[in-house]
């Protein structure tokens, strides 16, 4: 005869409680804090740094919300420069994401349409007089919701995303939102060179 409360020597009531405690796990590329601190180690944080990795504080989060679309772009900073972590959920899969790494290339108000291919100039490293030709094909246009984390709260807008890849799977994603256009460049990196380390509770209330 089984005791109250056990089945085969395991206590039910353990086993209903254990069960209700199985909170899902935030993902840690998700909804990072403001003022975390951001560790890169991919490439091009190697050659501009001299580094094998480099840590950022996280000053600006936007968040993309469309079809088939959740995006986080992380306005990283140190002392000397900014540069942003892109995070983008897999369409299809519970919890797996694609990391990228960019800069802002520009800012302007939306003039003529944007066209399929924009081909930008770049300086040549090895011949100062001499300019770079990288042409970028549009992918696609994602209508999406944004909204913008910082220090002093939250703002939500519309946007229009305009993605843009070069035959070296270069990136180029062009956010208009109004009548304004923010450019963004950049690779893609690998997940495993992220480190991201949490802002403390009293970091993310402000005292």
């Amino acid at each position: 005869m089984a005791l109250f409360g056990r089945k085969e020597g395991k206590s039910l009531f353990g086993k209903q409680k254990e069960e209700k405690d199985k909170t899902p796990l935030k993902h840690e590329l998700v909804d990072i804090s403001i003022n975390s601190m951001i560790e890169l180690s991919d490439l091009t944080t190697y050659e501009e740094t001299g580094d094998t990795s480099h840590a950022f504080k996280l000053t600006v989060q936007k968040k993309y919300e469309g079809e088939a679309l959740l995006r986080y772009m992380y306005h990283l900073k140190d002392a000397e420069e900014e540069v942003i972590l892109g995070v983008d959920h897999i369409h299809g899969t519970k919890d797996e994401y694609e990391t990228s790494r960019w800069i802002v290339d520009g800012e302007q108000e939306l003039g003529d349409p944007l066209p399929d291919v924009m081909t930008l100039f770049y300086p040549d490293p090895d011949n100062e007089e001499e300019e770079i030709e990288v042409a970028y094909t549009r992918q696609e246009i994602i209508s999406a919701k944004l909204t913008v984390t910082d220090v002093q709260g939250k703002e939500e807008f519309e946007t229009e995303l305009h993605e843009y890849v070069t035959e070296n799977e270069e990136l180029m994603s062009i956010e208009l939102c109004g009548d304004w256009l923010t450019f963004y460049v950049g690779l893609p990196i690998l997940p495993s060179d992220v480190e991201v380390y949490p802002a403390l509770e009293t970091e993310k209330s402000g005292r």
